[in-house]
């Protein structure tokens, strides 16, 4: 900037200077044709006043120009005719050049005129006066402005210097007086750019200072508080992507990340510092994954791809294609959302095996009926009392497989949440009690003994469920228990927490089956389930109702037998 003062201040000199030596030029030629016209006309007045003007002779012109110092004399009628010169073989070598400027002058009825001559190119001034006979004339050649102007030059010259170096050091300091509160404003832009630091008006000497440093301060505070909104945006933005479930990746049409959340790097196993801004690759390289992306940003549309997650889970990734913005703000991209569908994929497989399972489980129980239904049916002699045993195998097949469907009929309608039992407040002392009754006769028909304790314990629950919970756990203690053996039914209530303990001396259940056994339709020893008329559904009922109303469910396996225990939440 004191770079531009400068140059525009010489500048403005040189262009003040020449200005000046021309107008100055113009003036000293002006006043210097002046002095010489007045002069002329003085000495002409005087020479036609002498008694010397006759007779009009060349002669008598030669000593009137004599007279005068030297000047050009004509002689001239009342008509303009030369009558004598001065100067006369000047005048016919030039042809009549001085006669036309004398004539001008005489038609002009001016006493003096400038003339300038065609031949030398030379500026005339002629003046004249009235005799006699006609006009005495005198004529003086006279500078041109080019003559005068060089003449001033050299003095110019020499004024320029010394103009040029008073104005370059005046230039200069003014330059620095002047943009040293510039330079103050600029230095306190920066410490504005870092934040948190406000310009002062009041110490800019200048007005346009003050009231730039007001807008400034202005300007300043609505970008402070647009910044704030968005960094609060941004942080809205950012703490919901990293608190959802999904994967969420957001790339541009390059594949560079232009977002992702900490669900989606804990899918990656990367860090998000580490790739944002980056390209895909550097966070997966998954080939189904990197070729959907591809495909997406040339075709369009919508891909579903498997992705293995840690803890060996199953993930989906669904890319999807994003169109860009009208306004600019995106210019299209990717977007990819990462599901953990493990709990989905294990349902559907549970799901068919559970149909596979039912299937076989029925499969069973009505081909036995078909069997004995078709001996029935046949002409084949039967001794004895075959007919009654006959019909007894199936109306036990049919109670089994009456058994099995409702069971299968129950857990379906448990997990699929199409059954909600209605809570109230129960006793599950009078629970246990009942479902220790219910299964006396079977205790007998097995030779169990049943022994039962129970404290009063209130809970808010279903009855019904709560006669399934304990039913299952008590029957299965009674048909898996040996001939002699007991069923030990213990309802504790510990700080309000209700347990319920049932023992059984069956033979005791293998580490390895101790988490398999609540799986449904599983059986440790198919023959010796089937011939209890167990369904393996029972365990499976168990623990889902037990895992609704928030208890758990563990087994204890000991040399003398088995122990399940239900814990309730506090009530």
């Amino acid at each position: 900037m004191k770079k531009s003062i400068l140059k525009s201040t010489a500048f403005c000199l040189g262009a003040g200077l020449i200005c000046c030596l021309l107008l100055t030029a113009l003036i000293v030629d002006y006043r210097a044709m002046q002095q010489t016209k007045d002069y002329l006309c003085r000495m002409v007045t005087v020479l036609a006043k002498t008694k010397d003007t006759k007779p009009a002779t060349d002669e008598n012109a030669k000593h009137l120009s004599e007279l005068s110092g030297g000047m050009r004399i004509t002689l001239l009628s009342d008509t303009g005719v030369v009558l004598a010169d001065s100067q006369r073989e000047h005048t016919v070598a030039q042809a009549g050049t001085g006669e036309s400027g004398f004539q001008q002058m005489i038609q002009s009825g001016t006493l003096a005129a400038v003339h300038r001559n065609k031949q030398t190119g030379q500026r005339m001034i002629y003046a004249g006066a009235k005799v006699d006979y006609g006009y005495l004339c005198a004529a003086m050649t006279s500078r041109d402005f080019g003559h005068t102007l060089l003449s001033l030059l050299p003095a110019f010259l020499l004024t320029g210097l010394v103009a040029f170096a008073a104005a370059a050091a005046l230039a200069s300091r003014t330059a620095d007086t002047v943009l040293a509160p510039v330079a103050s404003f600029a230095k306190s832009l920066k410490s504005v750019q870092q934040g948190g630091v406000k310009l002062d008006p009041q110490k800019y000497p200048y007005e346009e200072l003050r009231t730039m440093a007001g807008n400034i301060n202005g300007m300043s505070e609505e970008i402070a508080r647009n910044m704030r909104r968005l960094e609060q945006e941004r942080t809205k933005i950012n703490y919901i992507l990293d608190n959802m479930n999904e994967g969420f990746v957001l790339l541009d049409t390059q594949q560079n990340i232009l977002l992702i959340n900490e669900a989606a790097c804990s899918c990656f196993h990367v860090d998000k510092r580490n790739v944002q801004g980056k390209n895909i690759l550097h966070a997966t390289r998954s080939v189904p994954v990197v070729d959907g992306v591809a495909a997406v940003l040339e075709k369009g549309g919508h891909i579903a791809v498997d992705l293995p997650l840690p803890d060996k889970k199953k993930g989906e990734v669904n890319i999807s294609r994003v169109e860009p913005e009208d306004n600019g703000a995106i210019d299209g991209g990717v977007i990819l959302i990462i599901t953990d569908v493990t709990a989905q994929r294990n349902a559907a497989k549970m799901r068919q095996e559970f149909f596979e399972s039912a299937s076989h489980e029925l499969k069973t129980p009505i081909t036995s009926i078909k069997g004995f239904a078709e001996l029935l049916c046949s002409n084949m002699p039967l001794g004895g009392n075959k007919h009654e045993e006959l019909s007894k195998r199936i109306l036990k097949e049919t109670v089994r497989m009456s058994s099995l469907i409702s069971d299968i009929i129950m857990i379906s309608r448990l997990e699929s949440g199409d059954i909600m039992f209605e809570r109230e407040l129960i006793d599950l002392a009078d629970v246990v009690d009942e479902c220790c009754a219910d299964a006396e006769p079977m205790a007998e028909m097995n030779h169990v003994r049943i022994l039962c304790s129970v404290q009063p314990s209130v809970v808010s629950a279903s009855h019904r469920e709560m006669r399934e919970l304990t039913g299952n756990l008590i029957s299965n203690a009674v048909k898996y228990n040996r001939p002699g053996g007991y069923v030990d039914v213990k309802l504790e209530n510990q700080d309000n927490v209700p347990i319920l303990t049932v023992f059984n001396t069956g033979e005791p259940i293998a580490r390895e089956y101790m988490e398999r056994i609540f799986e449904r339709f599983f059986r440790i020893d198919r023959g010796r389930s089937k011939a209890a008329g167990g369904t393996g559904l029972g365990l499976a009922i168990v623990k889902h109702i037990a895992t609704n109303y928030g208890a758990s469910v563990s087994v204890a396996a000991s040399e003398k037998g088995n122990t399940f225990i239900v814990k309730f939440p506090v009530q």
